[in-house]
């Protein structure tokens, strides 16, 4: 199978170690956005458990992307209820969403949020949400040709 054969499917309790390994690759990465993102001592351990839990929950979903059986990129989500003050509505949360760099390019990535897509419509969702970091202009862009629109600006002031 070439990189550019891959599947995308639903991911399994046995996944959870493969992607929460993926998730420090991308927690490392997001660090070069800002230290915010840098990673507590046993992060990996507690993504596995997250992961874990989001494979199997009729509320979450994990997506894994495969090639030669090796995954490469995950994605994982969960519905939730947007604010009683505004119009109801049901949005799946995407948490997470990483590929390997040297599979990027390829559709993986367009491949999970398309799954993730798929699964939210067939649970009722209005849509996806998700948040980005600011200085990951990549990412940004790659959802902004998934027609993903900006509608808020998340700040902190660190002490």
């Amino acid at each position: 199978m070439s990189a550019n054969e891959f599947i995308v499917r639903t991911g399994k309790r046995s996944d959870a170690s493969a992607a929460a390994r993926l998730w420090v690759m991308s927690a490392e990465e997001h660090t070069t956005y800002d230290t915010v993102y840098t990673t507590a001592p046993g992060a990996e351990k507690t993504m596995r458990s997250f992961l874990d839990e989001f494979a199997n929950s009729g509320f979450s979903r994990l997506f894994v992307a495969e090639i030669d059986s090796e995954i490469v990129g995950f994605a994982s989500g969960e519905l939730r209820e947007g604010s009683p003050a505004f119009d109801a509505r049901t949005w799946a949360s995407v948490e997470d969403v990483f590929v390997l760099p040297e599979f990027r390019s390829l559709g993986i990535g367009r491949a999970l949020l398309a799954a993730c897509r798929e699964w939210a419509m067939d649970k009722g969702a209005n849509g996806i949400t998700l948040q980005v970091a600011a200085r990951n202009t990549r990412a940004r862009k790659f959802y902004e040709e998934l027609n993903f629109r900006e509608i808020s600006v998340y700040q902190i002031l660190e002490f």
